[in-house]
């Protein structure tokens, strides 16, 4: 599993278009085949900073998001958006507590909380 997290510190009044550009970004890359995860959050201390939080089954799902048409529309939107440095880092998971990752997105069930919340 490849997890990549990513903060945009965004000019004050542009949050709200970013944040839907942003959304937007998630929506697409959440259909996309190897996306396990795709979140999206506005830092608490710091509102004009988006965090976003990704988990790929693996490198090469990860490069086909990157070659995709929703990820050039975004670095093409943003720039221009931005007021300070984007960080971002990848990590190459190989186990969770011990159990080695499983490869295939199909291999992980879907967990259902109260109140009919699902986490994929």
């Amino acid at each position: 599993m490849i997890i990549v997290k990513g903060t945009f510190p965004i000019k004050a009044d542009l949050q709200p278009e970013a944040l839907d550009l942003v959304q937007d970004l998630a929506c697409a890359s959440r259909k996309e085949s190897g996306c396990l995860s795709y979140e999206v959050y506005v830092q608490a201390d710091d509102p004009r900073v988006i965090m976003v939080w990704q988990q790929w089954s693996n490198l090469d799902a990860l490069e086909i998001h990157f070659g995709s048409d929703h990820v050039d529309a975004f670095l093409d939107a943003i720039p221009d958006m931005i007021d300070g440095e984007v960080l971002s880092a990848r990590y190459d998971v190989s186990s969770v507590d011990g159990e080695p990752i499983v490869e295939d997105v199909q291999d992980i069930a879907p967990l259902v909380l109260a109140g009919n919340i699902t986490i994929h």
